[in-house]
């Protein structure tokens, strides 16, 4: 079984051709709970209340996605 990982919409990536196109599925992802994982992050690491945190933490990442410019450097996702 293969996998491949395709984001063609980042600068300087390309389109799979057609001819490998047709060799795998498509499978479509979910946007990830981030609370949730950011919840669990805190109580792997010792935090009591991790649940008002990642709720505290969540707040501050969207607002700062809003807030901030949109350049390269910031990236509010899960790396």
């Amino acid at each position: 079984m293969s996998f491949i990982t395709m984001n063609p919409g980042y600068l300087g990536r390309a389109e799979l051709p057609e001819s490998l196109k047709v060799l795998f599925r498509p499978v479509t992802v979910m946007v990830p709970d981030m609370p949730m994982i950011m919840e669990n992050m805190l109580m792997a690491e010792g935090y009591q209340s991790a649940s008002i945190l990642s709720k505290k933490f969540f707040t501050l990442y969207r607002l700062l996605d809003d807030l901030l410019s949109k350049q390269l450097h910031y990236d509010w996702g899960l790396r």
